[in-house]
């Protein structure tokens, strides 16, 4: 299981506790003996051990309490969006396969507690999730979730994903939590195996996705890399703080001086922590909204002008100068090639 002092992103625990009062348990009683409150939740600066989250989850299910299927109600809370850098990159792969590897690579970047692996050596292949390493109470409930969100996932990524022919193999006997799952999401549950992992429908997996895009999958996977080497070597830490600045609310003003104020320092010291990290504010900001910005141009069907005000342009032609720039085309001209593709 990854590192239980590893720290991750909040917002996992924030969704849940945002759901917990649907179910009579108050934010404080899931953070009790966390550490947290609840607006450590909502706060830049916060950073959540694996093992603060798994006790507030241990809490939940205490005072819920666990039942099958609700696991899959609050995986039903996580959409695509929330995932950041790391849902972007796995939409934008040009395969099924690809996005798998891609979510695998970079799993530690999102809310996944329970490790990934892409079993290919058989067919069909299958998806591995590692719960043997959790406590007892919590491992139905975090398959039932990270299950969800694959299928979730799955569906937005291809429409017509045919859920009703995946299968999971589980180490669990809970006959009760295979009726939840097959009733809730369509997908088979074979109980009591040696393993924890989904089987996959073979000829699926090179099918190409209506989201890849090139240019914004390389964007998002050097983003992606950057934000591991920060996790695994300490480098690059004002660089991601910035980016998640910029891609909160990517249409606001966003100023150096204002982020530096919500980062608690002065614009100065903000400015020569990206130097040393080799980068800029300014082409931080850039690269994270254009980025967003040909996503949006790609799969939103908005026109040039929504866009360019979607991601913090006042005028049309800035955001047309710097997009034919950073990716060799004109908005104008990608968007009709997409359309022309459809």
């Amino acid at each position: 299981m990854r590192d239980m002092s590893g720290q991750r992103s909040p917002g996992s625990l924030r969704i849940l506790c945002e759901a917990a009062p649907d179910y009579g348990v108050t934010a404080e009683a899931c953070l009790a003996g966390t550490g947290l409150v609840a607006f450590d939740l909502y706060s830049e600066h916060t950073h959540v051990p694996l093992e603060q989250e798994l006790r507030a989850i241990g809490n939940f299910l205490r005072l819920a309490p666990y039942r099958p299927g609700l696991g899959v109600e609050i995986g039903r809370r996580f959409r695509p969006e929330v995932f950041g850098i790391w849902g972007y990159a796995i939409q934008s792969s040009p395969t099924f396969r690809a996005c798998l590897r891609t979510a695998r690579a970079f799993a530690n970047l999102s809310f996944i507690i329970a490790p990934l692996d892409l079993d290919e050596r058989g067919d069909p292949p299958r998806l591995i999730f590692d719960i043997g390493k959790l406590p007892t109470g919590l491992k139905g409930f975090v398959l039932e979730r990270q299950l969800t969100i694959v299928a979730g996932f799955s569906t937005w990524l291809m429409p017509d994903f045919p859920l009703s022919k995946l299968t999971l193999q589980t180490t669990l006997n809970t006959p009760e939590l295979a009726a939840a799952i097959e009733k809730m999401l369509g997908i088979a549950v074979t109980l009591d195996c040696a393993r924890d992992a989904l089987e996959l429908p073979g000829a699926l997996m090179d099918e190409p996705l209506p989201r890849h895009d090139p240019a914004v999958m390389e964007q998002c996977l050097r983003q992606c890399r950057q934000l591991l080497k920060q996790e695994d070597s300490g480098d690059l830490y004002w660089t991601s703080r910035v980016r998640e600045a910029a891609l909160t609310g990517i249409e606001g003003d966003h100023t150096v001086g204002s982020v530096a104020t919500r980062l608690g320092m002065t614009e100065r010291t903000l400015r020569r922590r990206l130097s040393d990290e080799g980068t800029s504010f300014r082409k931080i900001l850039l690269e994270s909204r254009l980025a967003i910005g040909h996503e949006l141009l790609k799969t939103a069907g908005m026109d040039v002008s929504s866009v360019a005000w979607r991601i913090g342009y006042s005028e049309p032609s800035s955001f047309i100068r710097a997009f034919t720039k950073e990716f060799g085309c004109s908005p104008g001209s990608m968007k009709q090639r997409v359309s022309g593709a459809r």
